[in-house]
């Protein structure tokens, strides 16, 4: 940039050199303008000498020389015969008319030179097909509507659901056939055969019927209200706990588990806050037996686990269950595999967030302020100068060791499944340890269809 500051005092010669330059800048943008003009449209045009290759490599060798893309499904291009091509400073649309020649595949070219493949005979498959609306009611057998029923083209995600008066509307292809599904009802797929089309569902016996396995025998599944959770063996599995209930911390709602420091003791459990008089903690079923506790199990061997949390409770498991339920089911062999399993884990833990203590001497300024504030006369205490840290003396790092093997069988008539654990976890308080190994045993065994002995998994802590 030029400042001219006085223009009376320019002189003639200075002024005729600004000039020039002026014009020879001109000249330059203009140039330059040009050469960009040639490369944008030299972009649009192609030079190939390709012999005996494959459709893939040429599709390559366009994207290397020009801005155009290439989508496609690899299938598309497989077993497709190979491709001769010469052209010099062609269009690539040109150029791309040459390579599909007779090979069953077009292409349409999208935005920013986006070029996308398809098969000849699933575009014309889908131009032959035409879209209408269809619209119509659900009703009951009664001519009761049905609101909220799932509506769905078979085959695909397009669908809709009905309104508060059972009516619906929804386009589809002319050759469609659609879905209706409705909870507590039969589904029903009706081919579409115009642009009306009402739909009667009947009521699923088979669903209004369903039967659970309760406490003490079966029930209708519409009678079974309540909250039931499930949670899976593997979320207890891996977690460093002696005891399985321990893990359910922060994973059910409703469920308040306040563990406890000492090794291998059971932690405060209340459900939803319940508690009743002469028990506190829930009631565990341990593959269908009551306990009282369930410390001796081994979190590995633990299939599932469900939490009842409701006052339902009570009509399957009686007064026992007034505080909630926590039923487990324990691992079964499976049918046809022999499966060996073996895990270990180990771990450390220690005292986080300690408090700070004072010394000696800061122990005995603060004795004395304090005594001087309640106008008491403070002892004489120079000659006590033990600076012990009694936290550190009684707290340590505790070390953490859990190994599991398990072996499992099963044939159509004899089912069988033998685990061992051994445990070791020490406390962060000194001269606090649980050592515990743990042995379980189930076996079933089919005498024919109508006689089976089952052994329920027994457990022995040692």
């Amino acid at each position: 940039m030029i400042t001219i500051k006085n223009r009376h005092a320019l002189r003639k010669d200075s002024l005729f050199k600004f000039i020039r330059v002026m014009r020879l800048t001109v000249a330059f943008l203009l140039m330059a303008c040009l050469h960009v003009s040639a490369a944008g449209y030299a972009q649009s045009n192609i030079t190939l000498h390709l012999k005996s290759v494959e459709l893939r490599k040429a599709l390559i060798a366009i994207e290397k020389k020009t801005d155009y893309r290439f989508l496609f499904n690899e299938d598309l291009l497989n077993k497709k015969p190979r491709i001769n091509i010469d052209v010099i400073e062609t269009p690539v649309p040109q150029v791309l008319d040459q390579l599909l020649e007779n090979t069953g595949i077009t292409y349409k070219v999208l935005e920013n030179k986006l070029v996308v493949l398809k098969d000849l005979s699933e575009e014309a498959s889908l131009t032959d097909l035409r879209d209408i609306r269809v619209s119509g009611r659900v009703t009951t057998p009664n001519g009761d509507p049905l609101a909220g029923v799932s509506i769905t083209v078979k085959g695909t995600r397009t669908g809709t659901t009905t309104d508060a008066l059972g009516n619906y509307a929804l386009t589809v292809p002319d050759n469609a056939v659609l879905v209706f599904s409705y909870v507590g009802y039969e589904a029903k797929e009706v081919a579409v055969t115009g642009p009306a089309l009402s739909v009667q569902l009947t009521e699923s016996a088979k669903i209004q019927e369903q039967v659970v396995v309760i406490g003490y025998g079966t029930a209708s599944k519409r009678d079974l209200t309540g909250s039931i959770a499930k949670v899976s063996g593997k979320e207890v599995q891996d977690k460093p706990n002696t005891n399985p209930i321990a893990s359910l911390q922060g994973k059910v709602a409703g469920l308040s588990v306040v563990n406890n420091g000492t090794p291998g003791a059971e932690p405060d459990i209340r459900i939803r806050g319940t508690v009743s008089i002469g028990q506190v903690h829930p009631l565990y079923v341990v593959d269908g037996i009551f306990e009282d506790n369930i410390d001796y199990i081994n979190p590995n061997d633990i299939e599932s686990i469900e939490v009842l949390k409701d006052p339902s409770s009570l009509a399957i498991f009686g007064v026992k269950g007034a505080t909630g339920v926590i039923a487990i089911t324990t691992k079964r062999a499976r049918t046809g595999q022999v499966v060996v399993n073996f895990n270990a884990s180990f771990g450390y833990k220690k005292l986080v967030d300690k408090i700070k203590m004072a010394n000696a001497a800061e122990f005995d300024e603060l004795f004395k302020q304090e005594n001087a504030n309640n106008g008491v006369a403070t002892p004489d205490y120079s000659a006590l100068t033990s600076n012990t840290d009694w936290i550190d003396a009684v707290t340590r790092t505790g070390n953490f060791n859990n190994d599991n093997i398990s072996i499992s069988q099963a044939t159509d008539k004899n089912k069988f499944n033998l685990g061992l654990g051994y445990i070791y976890d020490e406390g962060i308080i000194k001269h606090e340890a649980l050592k515990k190994m743990l042995l379980s045993f189930s076996d079933e065994v089919k005498l024919s269809k109508a006689i089976k002995i089952d052994q329920p998994e027994c457990f022995a802590p040692g």
